[in-house]
């Protein structure tokens, strides 16, 4: 018995199982608080009430399919990347600011060779092979401090003392705090690449022993000759055979420079390209060239550097050699740099008489030129090794202007010292 005056409790309907009933019992409780009145239903017949609640009904029903709809669809993306990410070749990893592993997936697991749920909060640092530590220690310092992706190659060491090259290509994840700041890590082994390039290298220096040896026999058989010439040229007195032996003579001289050439085109990639400090390079060309009285202004800035072939030094000397033998009324040649959108354009101008128009093409091809003829072609030959273009653009008889475009992944502003 209740008590007079006092309600007995509606009971809860409990025809609902499992979720629905909970999800009909947090409807009729959020109801029940709400500060709005229930609609006003006067004057409205049980049929029209009974319409209204089928259309909601129907309503419902197809909010719910589609619901139900994009659900399966979000699992089908889900499970879909789940795949690409577990089974990708590459390794995957999620490191923390600290460089603790949060995430890997199999093939990064496989990789360092742990078992993927020990790699969970180990320091990636472990897995560096110690002839790496400190480049990774500068890599990773970089990584957090900028924006854009970042790319390094290192020894990886796993635990059970194997190792491998290995690239990695990082990018970092601001987060709301330093805490969580995070960096993921795309891992790729390279090590077929390492021994293609080593056969590669063993391939070259066997075809560079067999030229160097090729190039001495040449000389050695061209110095007989000029000898044998030269006493040839004291016994005949006759003027008629005068411009023979002068034509014999440049045709000697230039077969010496062909070999020259050639002994200098031979080292053209067999190393890997580096990262070169641009000033430096134009400051060390100008201490070597003649320069006689003319001056070499670099204008480069600071701690520039190019993605180059290690000859790229000859280049610049080719292009001040160049000006200073053939640039006439010369008094000045000039270094530096403008950007072009995402790329660099490089410029060496003098105010020189200039190149004709018909020949600003031709001066690159080997064998054009007042000398050998090979320098400015060696010079577009070392740059194309990183995809580097080189053109003239001056105006005749205001100077030279020698173009060279340094495409975006070939450039940068080096702000670590030693990276």
């Amino acid at each position: 018995m209740m008590a007079a005056g006092k309600k007995e409790p509606e009971e809860k309907n409990t025809n609902t199982p499992g979720i629905e009933r909970s999800l009909r019992e947090d409807v009729e409780d959020q109801l029940a608080r709400s500060p709005k009145h229930s609609p006003d239903l006067a004057g409205q017949t049980p049929e029209q009430l009974i319409h209204e609640l089928q259309v909601h009904q129907i309503e419902l029903e197809t909010q719910a399919e589609e619901l139900r709809r994009v659900h399966l669809e979000l699992t089908e993306a889900r499970d879909k990347y789940l795949d690409l990410y577990e089974f990708a070749p590459v390794g995957y990893l999620t490191l923390t600011y600290d460089a603790l592993i949060s995430e890997v997936n199999l093939s990064g697991a496989t990789l360092l060779g742990t078992d993927r749920n020990k790699l969970k909060r180990a320091r990636f640092r472990k897995f560096i092979a110690p002839q790496d530590l400190e480049a990774w220690d500068r890599y990773f310092k970089i990584v957090l401090n900028q924006n854009d992706q970042q790319t390094c190659t290192l020894t990886l060491k796993r635990d059970d003392g194997v190792t491998c090259p290995a690239r990695l290509e990082s990018v970092r994840l601001t987060g709301m705090n330093t805490i969580t700041t995070t960096v993921r890590v795309a891992i790729s082994d390279i090590s077929d690449i390492r021994l293609a390039e080593e056969a590669l290298a063993s391939a070259n220096k066997k075809l560079n022993l067999l030229s160097s040896v090729t190039r001495h026999d040449i000389n050695n058989q061209l110095m007989s000759a000029n000898g044998f010439l030269e006493l040839l040229h004291r016994k005949v007195t006759d003027p008629t055979l005068e411009d023979y032996f002068t034509r014999i003579i440049k045709a000697n001289s230039r077969i010496s420079a062909i070999i020259q050439f050639s002994r200098e085109y031979e080292q053209i990639g067999i190393k890997a390209p580096v990262w070169l400090d641009t000033r430096t390079l134009v400051d060390t060309a100008a201490k070597q060239a003649p320069l006689g009285k003319v001056i070499v202004k670099n204008d480069l800035p600071e701690r520039a550097e190019m993605f180059v072939d290690p000859l790229i030094e000859k280049m610049f000397y080719n292009l001040i050699d160049n000006a200073v033998r053939h640039g006439g009324k010369i008094r000045t040649i000039r270094f530096s740099v403008e950007e072009s959108g995402d790329d660099h354009l490089i410029v060496c101008e003098d105010d020189g008489d200039g190149i004709v128009a018909v020949e600003k093409e031709k001066i690159f091809e080997r064998g054009f030129g007042k000398n050998t003829g090979l320098g400015l072609a060696l010079s577009r030959e070392i740059l194309d090794i990183t995809g580097i273009t080189i053109k003239e653009t001056g105006e005749p008889g205001k100077g030279a202007r020698f173009e060279m475009m340094v495409p975006k992944g070939a450039w940068r502003m080096n702000r670590v010292v030693g990276v």
